[in-house]
């Protein structure tokens, strides 16, 4: 008989419906692989044909087929075989109709399960299933919305499309987008850390939009450190964590703000651990941020740090002049009037700490004219923010820096500027570049120009040897410590 003789919906040389051959396929992968990776990868999937040595399975999207393709093709093929008799091709077409969460209903238990309780009353028939992990696109979830345990909004104004990107996150920005292009692929996890008020928040909440427009129905789980430590507890006192686990685990996104609270918590560190493992084992994406790299957030578990920088870790700097300047013009024409250029100078060389205080700056000067009526003139940006103006201790520049490291080491400027590689003249550059980070809100980029055009590669490492021979070198320690209280009169 050829294919085309036999039904469309039965299985070649069965004669069973394809439905009830897939079924029996899906039995033999719950029992080789865990029950969380058989509900996320394999609850929406479905055997659509079956021609001679090859089996045409359809699934919902071409993120589902690559991950199938790519980490379960040597668990597949041999169910398939053992289920069809012989060794057939696997091809994937990407089908959501055939794959709607409705048409794929849960598998009936297996006959051999089927029997008499003790009391011989129920059967395991009859037992309710255990809870699954819903699956991405799952008509339980509102399109577009974060799962209600999230303890946030999305705020609409969040996107890629008006963050602001210069040199001090342009490469956090990289990677969020990466992220949102290809959950649990590009960077697993991404680990986001900086000051308050630079824009992780911004970032984390785009990478959310932007999954939502790619898939609707994403299960996204967002939420603060506290809200998980506060959570973990609550499930403690009252024997939940099942069901607390259940609520962490079956997510398709984990995002975790402000993750430096596990700091000194080891129970609620514990659980975190092995939600990080079932989510990261899954494939899921994990999105934490934090004020300070894993390495730096104290007493937490080596093993989690060693996880935390599995996949990316990228700090958010601390916005340069230039990015200031962009930033006060977005955002004074996102509120309908943009300030003039000689304004914006101002309030960008006065007002260099975090966005945040650049986003009220901009709010207060518009308010201000417009109930004044007055212009907005470099006088009355003045006027509504006397703090800005006030006189401020005398900041460090980096030709302060420079010029005490030049008359300790006895080197000159240009050296230090130069391609020379030296240990005479190498060291001294390195200390430069390592007392103008500490001491500057420059960013990586801003000091390597200052050093001879180097890249911020470069000063990072310049930053790290001297962090650690700063431990280890007493000697080392007493000269950086000496060459701060010289330029700004106190101790590192």
């Amino acid at each position: 008989m050829h294919a085309s003789d036999r039904g469309p919906n039965s299985a070649e040389g069965h004669g069973e419906p394809l439905r009830a051959v897939w079924g029996r396929i899906q039995r033999e992968l719950r029992g080789a692989i865990r029950r969380e990776q058989f509900e996320t990868w394999f609850r929406r999937t479905t055997l659509t044909a079956v021609t001679e040595g090859t089996a045409v399975i359809a699934v919902h999207n071409r993120f589902t087929r690559d991950w199938l393709r790519n980490y379960y093709m040597d668990v597949l093929v041999p169910c398939v075989a053992k289920v069809l008799g012989s060794a057939h091709e696997i091809r994937f077409d990407i089908d959501p109709e055939s794959t709607a969460p409705e048409l794929c209903p849960p598998l009936p238990p297996d006959p051999d399960s089927v029997g008499e309780d003790e009391d011989g009353t129920r059967s395991a028939a009859q037992a309710p299933a255990p809870p699954a992990a819903l699956p991405l696109s799952n008509a339980n979830v509102l399109p577009g919305r974060l799962l209600e345990s999230s303890d946030v909004v999305l705020n609409p104004h969040y996107r890629f499309d008006n963050f602001v990107v210069g040199p001090c996150n342009r490469f956090a920005h990289a990677a969020s987008v990466g992220v949102s292009e290809s959950p649990g692929l590009t960077y697993n996890p991404l680990f986001l850390h900086g000051s308050v008020g630079l824009g992780k928040t911004h970032l984390l909440q785009s990478l959310c939009h932007s999954v939502f427009e790619r898939e609707p129905g994403a299960r996204i789980l967002y939420l603060s450190c506290e809200t998980f430590v506060n959570h973990f507890i609550s499930a403690l006192e009252n024997g939940d964590l099942e069901k607390f686990r259940h609520k962490y685990r079956n997510v398709d996104i984990l995002v975790v703000d402000d993750i430096h609270i596990l700091a000194n918590k080891e129970r609620t560190q514990e659980e975190f651990f092995h939600t990080f493992n079932t989510l990261y084992n899954a494939g899921k994406q994990i999105v934490l941020s934090s004020d300070s790299p894993p390495v730096d957030i104290p007493t937490l578990q080596e093993r989690l740090v060693s996880r935390f920088k599995w996949g990316l870790v990228t700090e958010v700097e601390p916005p340069c002049y230039e990015t200031r300047m962009a930033i006060l013009k977005r955002k004074s024409r996102e509120r309908g009037r943009e300030i003039p250029d000689d304004v914006a100078r101002v309030l960008a060389e006065h007002i260099d700490s975090n966005i945040r205080e650049l986003e009220g700056a901009v709010t207060k000067v518009l308010g201000f004219a417009s109930l004044s009526g007055q212009p907005i003139t470099t006088q009355l940006v003045r006027q509504c923010l006397r703090e800005h103006f006030a006189a401020r201790p005398h900041q460090p520049s980096i030709e302060d820096i420079q010029r005490a490291v030049t008359e300790r080491f006895g080197v000159k400027l240009s050296d230090l500027q130069s391609k020379k590689r030296t240990n005479a003249i190498a060291y001294p550059r390195q200390i430069g570049m390592f007392l103008a980070r500490k001491i500057t809100r420059m960013s990586l980029e801003e000091i390597g120009g200052y050093f001879g055009g180097r890249d911020h590669t470069t000063v990072l490492y310049a930053c790290q040897k001297l962090e650690r021979l700063s431990k280890e070198d007493p000697s080392c320690h007493e000269l950086l410590t000496s060459l701060s209280y010289e330029i700004r009169g106190t101790q590192a």
